[in-house]
């Protein structure tokens, strides 16, 4: 076992086969993002530029666009409730693809949620729109071309690989060595908006809550329950569904708790895994996103991977522990008062790869360490406004 404390100096050595196909990638990509970014600043010197940001009284519609995913979503639910607080009469609309959309059912800060379901955007969204902003916090293309289709006389969005080309007023430099949340707020200030919410929030309703509540019941939940989330986006961010059957098993026999294992879009065969591996663990079946919401705020503590749900919990005021293995959590991490991150400091971590031949940094933690973790917020939970 690798200890906990202090850094862990391996050397690791990728196999000859591994290493030249893992530099061509990033030759390649480094290869396209540099000759993007010379088109698209080239093709963008004469662009119109705003000099200053609007004010409130020019701004009667606002487009919010999120190409991204669940976690991303809310993430940028500080930045809708400031957009509310600044732009008061202003109609706010939301585009971003079904799943995340989904997180902004009941929020008071959005007034219209559209779904992105295409490449386009779509027709009746083109030229309705006074500011459009673009919060992705990297060099991805996709929402920038949509800020832009929307025509709006304002379009704000990060500096990243020539992706400013598409937006009128200029945006702060996506650093990738700071929180989302800063990023945010950074983003925010150039556009004129005061950066005043600190942490995500987000909703549910009661009839939702009776129903999870009643779920779970049926299930023989007692108290304290306790989330958890197995899966991520990538297979480099998931701790094995071996260990998190173990840390069930632990949080059962020590803790008395009922450990309610939970799948996002995709994963119901890796929760079926887990909970193959121990008789400790309650699976609900398949949930939507607002089922799974309803759960999690139903529940006590949330142990997860970073993922979508992971944040989700943050935001509606759980205590959370999260594995962490190639995910920075300088940027990702949620940063509530009852937020708690398990992680292995290695010389390669974190890389932020999607790709990984060894996994050190999540086989080297042991179950008993997120379970200390886990039996730590617990004693010392907090009111869920002050969790936030």
């Amino acid at each position: 076992m690798i200890p906990p404390e202090g850094r862990v100096r391996l050397e690791i050595r990728r196999p000859a086969d591994r290493m030249l196909p893992d530099r061509l990638r990033r030759a390649a990509r480094l290869v396209y993002l540099s000759s993007r970014t010379f088109l698209l600043l080239t093709l963008g010197v004469l662009r119109r530029r705003e000099r200053r940001p609007p004010s409130p009284a020019r701004v009667s519609r606002i487009l919010v666009v999120r190409a991204d995913r669940i976690g991303d979503m809310a993430l940028t639910t500080p930045a809708l409730t400031d957009l509310r607080d600044h732009f008061r009469k202003a109609e706010i609309t939301v585009l971003a693809p079904p799943a995340p959309l989904s997180l902004l059912e009941s929020h008071p800060a959005v007034d219209r949620r559209v779904p992105l379901t295409g490449r386009r955007l779509p027709e009746d969204l083109a030229g309705r729109f006074d500011l459009a902003i673009d919060f992705t916090p990297d060099e991805d293309l996709r929402a920038a071309l949509l800020t832009r289709a929307s025509g709006a006389r304002f379009r704000g969005g990060f500096r990243a690989a020539g992706r400013q080309v598409c937006f009128s007023l200029r945006g702060p430099r996506a650093d990738p060595r700071r929180h989302v949340l800063d990023l945010n707020r950074d983003l925010l200030e150039t556009l004129g908006v005061p950066a005043k919410t600190a942490h995500p929030i987000l909703f549910v309703t009661a009839g939702e809550l009776g129903a999870a509540q009643a779920r779970l019941a049926a299930l023989g939940a007692a108290t304290p329950r306790i989330a958890v989330h197995p899966g991520g986006h990538y297979a480099t961010q998931r701790w094995s569904p071996e260990c998190f059957a173990e840390l069930i098993t632990l949080l059962t026999g020590r803790m008395g708790a009922a450990c309610v294992v939970l799948a996002g879009p995709g994963e119901q065969e890796l929760c079926r895994h887990v909970c193959a591996a121990t008789p400790d663990a309650l699976s609900p079946g398949p949930t939507t996103v607002r089922e799974m919401m309803a759960l999690v705020a139903s529940c006590d503590l949330f142990i997860g991977n970073n993922s979508g749900p992971l944040h989700i919990a943050s935001a509606l005021g759980l205590p959370t522990v999260s594995v962490m293995g190639p995910t920075d959590p300088l940027r990702f991490a949620p940063r509530g008062a009852a937020d708690r991150v398990v992680r292995r400091d290695l010389p390669c971590s974190p890389c932020q790869r999607a790709r990984c031949w060894h996994h050190t940094c999540l086989r080297s933690i042991e179950p008993e360490e997120v379970l200390a973790q886990a039996e730590a917020a617990l004693e010392r939970r907090l009111p869920r406004e002050e969790a936030r």
